[in-house]
């Protein structure tokens, strides 16, 4: 599959000139985006390219304009091929929640090891919203790797693991998009 183009809260900011804070704060709040377009990955909704594009106004009017050159410049540092207008066109992604599922091991193991550039993580196929974000088929790819420079064998593949994301049925961490701010504080 070529590989997608993909948004987060400061890509869509990025592409349409608006803060980030303006895509989660008001777009959403105003039925412009929902979670529900959204593919989750490690707690942050992330929506496909196509679809994102698809909420511009028409040029001229007043409100969401794209920025095409943006746009362009986004989907050539992602190298981006395609622009899928609904999550369940993409592939499986996985982020360092996930990945450390994939391997039995801590969250905190996965970010250690990103930042050591031990190559004990795959290269991570997309820095969106500051979340590094791969692709499951570029870390079952490096799984071999990984599993080979893993101290005492600790990182081990969890097959389970891989075929609930492959199959799109994964319910562990990372895997739903918990609301943060004054919306959580219980009521007085």
């Amino acid at each position: 599959m070529a590989k997608p183009l993909l948004c987060g809260r400061k890509e869509i900011g990025r592409v349409y000139r608006i803060k980030p804070e303006v895509v989660s704060n008001s777009w959403i709040h105003r039925g412009v985006l929902s979670y529900e377009d959204a593919v989750i990955v490690s707690g942050k909704p992330f929506w496909p390219g196509g679809f994102v594009e698809s909420l511009a106004l028409p040029p001229g009017s007043r409100g969401r304009q794209l920025d095409v050159e943006e746009l362009a410049a986004l989907e050539a540092e992602q190298s981006a091929r395609v622009r899928p207008r609904k999550k369940e066109e993409l592939p499986p992604l996985v982020g360092a929640q996930e990945y450390a599922e994939l391997f039995g091991v801590t969250q905190i193991a996965v970010g250690q090891a990103a930042k050591a550039g031990s190559g004990r993580v795959a290269e991570p196929d997309y820095e969106l919203s500051g979340s590094k974000v791969w692709l499951l088929e570029s870390v079952l790819a490096h799984a071999p790797v990984t599993m080979d420079k893993s101290r005492k064998k600790i990182w081990v593949l969890r097959d389970e693991v891989a075929d609930a994301l492959r199959e799109g049925r994964y319910d562990g961490p990372g895997s739903f998009f918990s609301q943060r701010g004054n919306k959580m504080k219980p009521a007085a």
